[in-house]
């Protein structure tokens, strides 16, 4: 987790000059999938969306006005317009709420604290953070990537699961531009100029 909430950091500041340069405003978001999101489910077993909320705010010094939950029993981001200037949301912990039918292409960063076994489904959450802001290529590298942390699961299987998806869904060109950082616990997957 703290490796995404880096990569977030530093993915602001490239904004920040982009919109320095070009008057164009982004706001990079990570999303982040966890096990559970229920109010009688954390249990201390799983990774609750409560305990990356705690985790972000205690361990990161992340302002709690910068998550919101997005599940069946909490909807933070309800009537938000995660474009607006002044729109604080930096985070958004869901379960499965955003595998289809959302769209923020503010969102650069997934981070996958679940052990998932459907390749559809984590192609679907990819999906999520697939598009650019305004579907348009911002000419800064980092501006135009988006990034998958794992977490709990072999990342090579993984990153080859969802090249097969891609591929299987006409998307070969994205599939050969997918690269892989390990790390001991922790692995990135960068897809390159979306």
């Amino acid at each position: 987790m703290l490796c995404s909430v880096e990569k977030r950091k530093q993915l602001e500041k490239k904004a920040h000059e982009y919109e320095q340069n070009t008057g164009t405003y982004i706001r990079p978001i990570n999303l982040t999938q966890v096990e559970n999101t229920g109010k009688d489910q954390r249990t201390g077993k799983s990774i609750h969306s409560e305990d990356v909320k705690e985790f972000l705010i205690k361990q990161c010094n992340i302002p709690e006005e910068h998550i919101a939950i997005k599940s069946s029993d909490k909807d933070d981001i309800e009537g938000v317009d995660l474009f607006a200037d002044d729109c604080e949301i930096r985070y958004i912990i869901t379960k499965y709420a955003l595998q289809e039918g959302w769209d923020c292409s503010f969102a650069y960063i997934l981070t996958i604290l679940t052990n998932p076994s459907s390749q559809t489904g984590i192609t679907q959450l990819i999906g999520r953070i697939l598009r650019q802001p305004f579907a348009r290529k911002t000419k800064v590298q980092d501006l135009d990537e988006c990034y998958v942390y794992t977490f709990r699961q072999n990342a090579a299987a993984l990153v080859k699961g969802i090249k097969g998806n891609l591929e299987s869904e006409g998307l070969g060109d994205i599939a050969g531009r997918i690269s892989l950082r390990s790390e001991e616990h922790t692995s990135e997957l960068q897809s390159h100029s979306f």
